[in-house]
């Protein structure tokens, strides 16, 4: 492929790499920070917290306060400035989206909401309603992480942790009691409110251009605190509810409707004893006039959906030197779509998913001398899923079902060690026994090594697995499952550095990966045999840089630039136009940039930035019905400016802000999917109230 840039593609490349470079030469004998976007300290990557200078993982750390700052409502968005990470999403708020990591699958990317998987079985999730209201951070482990996460993490996990009542008002509780020192209830409310107005994208059943704009309305309100209740013992809580609700970019039938509630209850102890439990509940609505090649025709058809993802932990140390941990969760996603018939005499299809998951996880945690943690843990995991089929038209009615169970144990061991005060190491191994398809190791290797008090140099290898969905191991109708189907397999190797010199954090990562026994599909099979087999084998490999600094003690950049080359290496049947040999993978951009600038001009004023740059990317136009396998079509670059503005009023106001927000702004036209045209430009105003 050869690649030719804009010149707006060539400026926002160099706006999110000339600062990255430019100072990075000039190393100086000062404490290196944590590498990678933010200095803090990191879970997802060792299931530890750890620096993430100490991990050897490439880890990506995004806060609810920049979030917040920026005006980000949805994860999937705060997602497209993480190096690595391609979005691709059929249309605007609400329309099915997908997170393509480091070249692989959308579905080798682990989701995980306070430490429960909301995956369907086998990988998939529709990224387009997780909201951003109570979070606290997302951790972003780029590579694969099965060795502790088993299924689905081949290309990564994405961990969202939502915030609790406080620590500092826990700590303070806890030690003002050691001391006698009665603590009063400590809480913060907030609730926040905005209309926003959107441009129209696409077009109109008759092909006319569908111009004009929607409406959109948003609002959230959180209360959190805690309070003692003992000498020794705090309790601390955190409930949020919100609601996000669009009339859609198209002239017609594209109404959003999400509605989320979270809620956290946690106790712990000056004895480091701790038990938190979490809920997340999800109820979603999206209509959609279009096609599955995009055309807008249909005034009636829509999705809707529930998710509930509760889950316990508790963790106690046995002696100063042991640590016990134990977790429990639960998932279930119920969904459903709906193309009702638009006449009389005119057909009508239907469909229903079900699906559940209930884990269980107990793990040993052994101190030892020289920083060394020995983890020993077993992981015991019920999955189910069932799917209805109803249909009326040409053909006469159909129907179909199917239900299905499979359960995995797993058993993993873990050691992260700093032999010498400049060398830091993690090695791990897991094997899953799953009475699907047997028995499965993975395994992982991660070292750094600090070659001078700036200067940071990691590598990695590891191995990763996905198991089949329910649908390909056992759809019964127009399409066979195969119950001895093998789980995906994939093969990684990084290596990276990272640098902090002269008021600036670089990191630099190289990876390749191989992707093994991919599920194919293919219409050959005689009547009543499987479809699926594990068949093809493709390659990612890439380059992925990121850089942060401040410029005159007030402006804050943030920037990253991120190259990927994958290929198909084997078609297996070579039936599927979307993966040839030789051709590219889908939706995977090859060049990708972002950079976000943040500042405060005077102390009640914050401004934030972030433009977006995406190149090229390979898809599938169905939009010629002679061409009823689709044509592989190369969708243009594009480039998107968001921006932010709040203005916090006087203290006796109690501390209201005033909120201004743009998402692209120059209302930018451009495809992530063939025929769906992304998000056309919103602004938003409204305000905030709460401490």
């Amino acid at each position: 492929m050869t690649f030719r840039p804009s010149r707006s593609a060539v400026a926002i490349i160099i706006a999110a790499t000339t600062f990255t470079f430019s100072h990075a030469r000039a190393v100086v004998a000062q404490q290196s920070p944590d590498t990678i976007r933010i200095r803090d300290i990191v879970v997802t990557a060792t299931k530890l917290p750890m620096p993430a200078s100490a991990t050897g993982h490439a880890v990506t750390v995004i806060t609810g306060d920049d979030l917040r700052a920026r005006g980000v409502r949805r994860v999937v968005d705060a997602l497209r400035t993480v190096p690595g990470v391609a979005v691709a999403q059929l249309g605007g708020t609400g329309a099915v989206a997908s997170v393509f990591m480091r070249g692989g699958e959308s579905d080798y990317v682990q989701v995980l909401v306070d430490g429960v998987q909301v995956n369907d079985p086998g990988g998939t999730y529709d990224w387009a309603h997780l909201t951003t209201d109570d979070i606290e951070r997302i951790e972003v482990v780029r590579g694969p992480a099965s060795v502790l996460y088993g299924s689905d993490a081949v290309a990564g996990v994405v961990q969202i942790f939502t915030r609790g009542g406080g620590n500092a008002a826990l700590r303070s509780a806890a030690a003002g009691f050691s001391a006698g020192q009665p603590q009063a209830r400590t809480f913060d409310a907030r609730a926040q409110l905005l209309g926003g107005r959107g441009s129209r994208v696409g077009t109109d059943n008759t092909g006319a251009a569908a111009g004009g704009s929607y409406d959109a309305f948003d609002w959230n309100a959180s209360l959190a605190g805690a309070f003692p209740l003992q000498s020794r013992t705090a309790l601390s809580y955190a409930a949020t509810a919100s609601q996000l609700k669009s009339d859609g970019a198209y002239a017609f039938n594209n109404e959003y409707d999400n509605r989320t509630f979270s809620g956290r209850l946690a106790m712990a102890s000056l004895e480091r004893a701790e038990v938190a439990v979490t809920a997340r509940h999800i109820d979603h609505t999206f209509h959609y006039p279009t096609t599955g090649s995009g055309a807008v025709i249909d005034r009636n058809k829509f999705t809707d959906g529930t998710s509930l993802a509760l889950g316990a932990t508790a963790a106690y140390f046995l002696t100063p030197q042991i640590e016990a941990r134990a977790q429990l969760a639960s998932y279930r996603s119920e969904t459903g779509g709906e193309n009702p018939a638009d006449a009389a005499g005119d057909g009508f299809d239907r469909s229903t998913s079900d699906v559940r998951r209930r884990t269980g996880e107990v793990r040993l945690n052994a101190y030892l001398p020289r920083s060394t943690v020995t983890s020993l843990g077993v992981e015991m995991e019920r999955q189910r899923g069932a799917t209805t089929f109803d249909s009326d038209g040409a053909f006469g009615p159909y129907n179909s079902s199917s239900s299905a169970k499979r359960s995995n144990t797993a058993y993993y061991a873990q050691v992260v060690a700093t032999p010498v005060r400049a060398l830091d190491a993690t090695a791990g191994v897991r094997m899953d026994d799953n009475d699907q398809f047997g028995r499965f190791t993975t395994g992982r290797l991660a070292a750094g090594v600090r070659v001078a008090s700036a200067v940071r140099l990691r590598g990695a290898y590891g191995t990763g697995f996905k198991e089949p969905t329910f649908f390909e191991s056992y759809a019964t109708g127009f399409a066979v499952g195969d119950p001895d189907l093998q789980p995906e397999h994939s093969r990684s190797v990084e290596v990276g550095a990272d640098v902090s010199a002269g008021g600036f954090d670089v990191g630099v990562s190289w990876f390749d990966q191989r992707f093994r026994d991919l599920i194919q599909y293919t219409f050959a099979a005689p009547a009543g045999e499987p479809n699926y087999f594990n068949i093809g084998r493709a390659r990612a490999a890439g380059l992925e840089i990121t850089g942060r600094t401040t410029v005159l003690q007030t402006i804050g950049l943030d920037g990253q630039y991120t190259f990927v080359d994958s290929n198909v290496t084997d078609d297996g049947f070579g039936e599927d136009r979307a993966f040839l040999s030789g051709g590219t993978l889908l939706r995977r951009p090859t060049h990708q940039a972002s950079l976000t600038a943040s500042a405060r001009p005077v102390p009640a004023v914050t401004t934030t930035g972030t433009v977006v740059y995406t190149g090229k990317r390979d898809d599938l136009d169905f939009s010629d019905p002679a061409e009823w396998a689709g044509k592989r079509v190369s969708l243009p670059s594009h480039v998107t400016l968001d921006a932010s503005a709040s203005y916090r009023l006087p203290a006796r106001f109690a501390g209201a802000e005033l909120l201004l927000r743009a998402s692209n702004l120059f209302d930018e036209r451009y495809d992530e999917v063939s025929g769906f045209p992304g998000a056309g430009r919103v602004i938003w105003i409204g305000a905030s109230v709460g401490h």
